[in-house]
Parts: C-alpha cells; sequence; structure tokens
C-alpha cells in the first residue's frame, strides 16, 4: 500500500475548514434571523398641504363655501405650524341639506366663516389616533360661543375658558362616527399640515341649552315639573338650609355663563302616564308613603330623601346620591357628556362621575349603571336593579352641554316601589 504523505493531508483540511468557514456565516444568518412581524409600514412622504388636497378634491360645494368665506385668513392666523383637520360634506350632503350651489353664493361670508368653523377642529386628526380607541375623541372646533364660558382646565385659575363647540369623533370597524351619529366611511386624506375627512352629512351647532331643548320639546313637562316640585318641598321641609334648583347643570350659570358638559336620560309624559301617574300631583303622593325628610340642627343638614328624587335622580347620573360631609363638603362632579356609541359597560364600567375631592380624602361615586342592548338599542338599569331596564327610544339630541337621550321606563334602584 501505498504511503499517504501528511502535508497532503493537512492541505486538504485545512482547504475543507476554510470553505466550512466560509459558508457557515451565510447558512447561520439564514437560518436564524427573526420572522418580521406584522405588515410592513410603507414609508410616505407627504408633501402635500392642506389647501392643495382641499383644491384637489371633488367637494365642488366646499370649496365654493371655503373660497366665499374668509376661512384661509383665520386659518393663517393661526399659525403657519398649527394642523387642521376638515370634516368636509360631500356634494350629495350639501344639497340634501339645502346648500345649494346658488345657496352658497347667495349666503354671507360670515355665516359661512360659522359653517366652516364648526367642521374644522384645531389638530390632525388620523385614522390612527381614533381607529383603536374605545371612547369618543373629543375635539375642539374653531368655532367660539362668545356668550358662553367653561370652567378653567388648570385648578385654581381664576379666568374662565373660552366656549368653543366640540365634535365627539370615533371610528368603528371602518365608519366614522362623529357625535354619536354614523358620518360615513370614507377614508381620510392626509396632509403634511393636516387631514380631510370626508362626511355624509352637514353638521349643525347645537344652539339651545338642555333646559331649553327639554322645555321647547313639549314631551317632558311633568318631569320637568316634578324636578321644580322637589326642589319646592325639599327647601320647605330643610326650613330653608338647603335651597336646590335642578336647572343647574341643565343651563348656564346666572353669574359666568358656565356651561357645564352632561348628559340626560329624558322622561317623556307617557312614561308617567304607562306607570299610573297622570298628574304631577300624582307622582308626589309617593312621598306620602314615608316620613319627610327632617332637620338635624347639630349639623344643619338634612336627614332622609324624597321618593320623587329617588324617582328621577338616575336620570342624571344619580350624582345627588354621592357623598357629602356637611362640614367639608364633597368631590367635583366629572363630565358625563356621553353619546350613545359610548354607553356600554367596556366604555363607562367603573368611571368616576364625582372625584375623591382636591385632597383626595372623600369616596369617589362610581359609573351605577349596567348598560345593554335589546333588539339594537341601548338599555340603562341601575345595577343589581330588578326592575326592567330602561330603552333609549331616540338618542344624541345634542345641545350646548352634551346630548339628551329619552328613554322609555324610568331608571330606578332595586328597593325601589311605584
Amino acid at each position: 500500500m501505498k504511503p499517504i504523505k501528511l502535508p497532503t493531508i493537512i492541505t486538504s483540511g485545512l482547504l475543507s475548514f476554510c470553505l466550512l468557514l466560509l459558508f457557515l456565516p451565510a447558512c447561520r444568518k439564514a437560518e436564524f434571523m427573526p420572522v418580521p412581524e406584522g405588515q410592513a409600514v410603507p414609508y410616505q412622504n407627504i408633501n402635500l398641504t392642506l389647501k392643495d388636497a382641499l383644491a384637489a378634491s371633488p367637494y365642488t360645494l366646499f370649496k365654493t363655501a371655503w373660497k366665499r368665506s374668509d376661512m384661509d385668513s383665520i386659518l393663517k392666523a393661526q399659525g403657519n405650524k398649527v394642523p387642521f383637520t376638515l370634516l368636509v360634506p360631500t356634494d350629495a350632503a350639501f344639497t340634501a341639506d339645502g346648500l345649494t350651489l346658488d345657496v352658497i353664493n347667495k349666503t354671507s361670508p360670515a355665516l359661512l366663516d360659522s359653517i366652516l368653523l364648526y367642521h374644522t377642529i384645531n389638530t390632525n386628526i388620523s385614522t390612527q389616533d381614533i381607529k383603536d380607541r374605545k371612547e369618543n375623541l373629543k375635539c375642539r372646533t374653531l368655532l367660539q360661543n362668545p356668550y358662553l364660558t367653561v370652567n378653567p382646565a388648570v385648578y385654581g385659575a381664576t379666568v374662565k375658558d373660552p366656549y368653543y363647540y366640540l365634535q365627539y369623533l370615533k371610528l368603528t370597524d371602518g365608519v366614522l362616527f362623529i357625535n354619536g351619529k354614523t358620518a360615513g366611511q370614507s377614508s381620510p386624506v392626509q396632509a403634511k399640515d393636516g387631514s380631510i375627512w370626508p362626511i355624509d352629512h352637514v353638521l349643525h351647532k347645537p344652539t339651545k341649552t338642555i333646559l331649553q331643548a327639554l322645555q321647547d320639546d313639549g314631551r317632558f313637562g311633568m318631569y320637568l315639573a316634578l324636578n321644580q316640585r322637589n326642589d319646592s318641598l325639599y327647601t320647605v321641609v330643610s326650613e330653608g338650609i338647603i335651597f336646590r334648583d335642578f336647572t343647574q347643570g341643565l343651563a348656564p350659570d346666572y353669574t359666568n355663563n358656565i356651561a357645564i358638559y352632561t348628559s340626560v336620560f329624558a322622561i317623556p309624559d307617557a312614561v308617567f302616564h304607562a306607570a299610573g301617574y297622570q298628574t304631577v300631583d300624582d307622582v308626589m303622593n309617593l312621598n306620602n308613603r314615608n316620613p319627610l325628610p327632617t332637620v338635624d340642627y347639630n349639623t344643619y343638614t338634612v336627614i332622609g330623601g324624597l321618593a320623587t328624587d329617588t324617582l328621577i335622580a338616575y336620570h342624571r347620573w344619580g350624582v345627588m346620591f354621592a357623598y357629602y360631609d356637611p362640614n367639608y363638603g364633597g368631590g367635583q362632579q366629572v363630565s358625563n357628556n356621553f353619546y350613545s356609541n359610548d354607553l356600554s359597560n367596556t366604555v363607562l364600567s367603573g368611571y368616576t362621575l364625582v372625584n375623591s375631592g382636591y385632597s383626595g380624602t372623600y369616596p369617589p361615586y362610581l359609573m351605577p349603571f349596567d348598560f345593554g342592548k335589546s333588539n339594537g338599542a341601548i338599555t340603562v338599569a341601575v345595577a343589581g336593579s330588578s326592575h326592567p331596564a330602561a330603552k333609549i327610544v331616540e338618542s344624541d339630541i345634542n345641545t350646548l352641554m352634551g346630548p339628551i337621550h329619552v328613554v322609555d321606563h324610568f331608571i330606578v334602584p332595586k328597593d325601589f316601589k311605584f
């Protein structure tokens, strides 16, 4: 047998080893790179301005109104770096609302300003901003009401904030909702300084307070009268120690014209009649079955309550049952102007309606309701109550303070007896 030379073995081995080292990194890179997750996000180089995007859009009537208005100068005065969102009704939406080309050309620029400012939000709202939200996004428009104010955002400030009209936006399964109502499924056009959301109807600013809307409607006479009678009776039984005014929160206060953001589950007269109450006197007779409240002169508080208060208190979220210390007071009521697409346990379970106060020492008052659905309608019941849930038969009647929802039953706790 011919002997093998050692140098040949070494040379062959070194060559194989070098080839192995050459290909090994490539194999490792191919085999052990992590698998990308999700979809690739395309890079967008948006150079289009909002003005150019609007000019290129097919919304002829909106553009005509814009050109006739002073909106370009109004937006310019806000600053070059301020983005905006335009809620743009389609031509069909304008026509359905009576705003034809002829009407627009005869409308004063000042009135067109008011319409368009109500459709303009003071920030950029993209699809990403609202598509995954459970609750509505509160958006401030550029339209101001000079006769109203709101409480300052910063506690302790002595100057009230101006009142700007709001829009509440939510995107659910590709459908845009504005103030609880569907507004179309068109995708927004994104510009570098804002966005355009096409919508299928013209938005109308609210012109009435909750109190005015209830009074003018004509269906809620017994509800309003019962509130007034409760206030009067409570003032009498408290011997003037406590003065109540149910209109507080339903209309701006008398001194600073402060609008409170809230909502109401309004009771039409038909609900009273169906429960056997034909007059307000019939309802007030509920207070005869228990002793009336009395005054504790040691603490100057009223002990006990009115059955007629319990009958209707939850129609304003039951906040009158929040903790209150006669010597130190209680917490502050939190905004509860919820539109119908926020009325669910997913959004509102555990929501704080009255907080723990500035010191954080008072027990908070939390959402007392159990929300549901029945044949497509939203239902509201006091959690744990054995009484039938109230069904919302008309929702989102918009006001300066928030929505009115009309219900078909009283919302009462489990121990209440009619």
